[in-house]
């Protein structure tokens, strides 16, 4: 129940409109503001692609964890 209730989760935070409308316009705003000042928009860019693939990596990963640690042997 938990693994598929933490892959929902995942796939609400990559698919959702009101998560990206949230979430990630939140992120890219504030990196992109960031990279304004500084001068770099696009290491701002890349640290934005960087942040939103590490926390999608690292859910996908903690899932796969508690799948193999929860499984049922047959």
């Amino acid at each position: 129940m938990v693994p598929i209730l933490l892959t929902q989760t995942i796939i609400l935070f990559q698919d959702t409109s009101l998560v990206y409308a949230i979430g990630a316009y939140d992120l890219l705003k504030g990196l992109t503001t960031a990279g304004k000042i500084y001068g770099r928009p696009e290491e701002a860019y890349l640290l934005a692609a960087v942040v939103y693939f590490v926390i999608c990596f690292g859910l996908s990963y903690v899932v796969k964890q508690l799948q193999s640690k929860i499984a049922i042997v047959r």
